[in-house]
């Protein structure tokens, strides 16, 4: 109808009703660009607002995860010290009760690797965002450290394979039942961990172990790495602060 009455109006000759024509439709197309760059804004906004609610999610799981881990490898680290004192006295021995011997060996042959998803920070990242630039370094410098020790437990130690076996599968599978839980995805060990009813440890058995300088060696390798990854990750703790407090700049990121 707008064309129609503008041609009219070019016919006519009237210049200022084609000047006011135009300018209606020039008005007409930016305040329509406008309300379309509108909507897209807040669309791209509440999009965003979705991400940065999951990716908190998804940082107090990989931080939750990365903590559980330090404490486990803290745990087989003490463990194995001390099993490498016990080794080293005078004449190893557990002497008349070896069933901690027996937790301490296995609690120091645990190994986990460390591989923490990072899959709504990467879609983030692939979209430009997030709009708060402090995010980024304080997940980078998270990541970083998390994948070194993933590099450094790669391959299991030497040692778990070495000292699982000889030690009985019943003294195992006690192991197992009382001193070892899977809860939510996080392994956890007790330490110190009881002796269950009805078990017999074989002090001969345990203190061949001891005395095995092979087994040794390896225990002492194992346990120097995981002393080290466990202190590297109970470390991140700080980086995890610093990421959630720049996802919570956004208090529509927060639970």
């Amino acid at each position: 109808m707008l064309l129609r009455r503008m041609t009219q109006h070019v016919k006519d000759q009237n210049w200022f009703a084609v000047v006011i024509d135009f300018l209606i439709v020039v008005l007409g197309v930016l305040v329509a660009t406008q309300v379309s760059n509108w909507n897209s804004a807040r669309e791209f906004k509440g999009h965003e607002r979705v991400l940065l609610r999951e990716l908190r999610e998804e940082a107090v799981r990989n931080i939750a995860d990365t903590q559980a881990k330090a404490e486990s490898f803290g745990v087989g680290a003490a463990a194995a010290r001390r099993v490498l004192v016990l080794s080293e006295s005078e004449s190893p021995s557990c002497g008349v009760d070896c069933w901690p011997v027996v937790a301490d060996l296995m609690h120091a042959s645990q190994w986990q690797q460390v591989n923490v998803s990072w899959s709504t920070f990467d879609e983030m990242r692939r979209e430009g965002l997030p709009s708060n630039r402090q995010i980024i370094p304080a997940i980078e410098e998270f990541q970083f450290v998390t994948s070194l020790s993933a590099n450094t437990l790669s391959v299991p130690p030497p040692y778990r394979t070495m000292v699982r076996r000889r030690i009985q599968i019943a003294l195992q599978d006690a192991y197992w039942n009382h001193c070892y839980s899977l809860n939510a995805g996080l392994e956890l060990y007790l330490d110190p961990c009881p002796k269950p009813e009805g078990i017999v440890v074989d002090p001969t058995a345990i203190d061949s172990i001891l005395s095995d300088s092979e087994i040794m060696s390896a225990l002492r390798e194992w346990t120097s790495v995981a002393r080290v990854i466990s202190e590297a990750l109970a470390e991140q703790h700080t980086r995890s602060d610093a990421i959630l407090a720049a996802i919570d700049d956004n208090p529509k990121a927060r639970p």
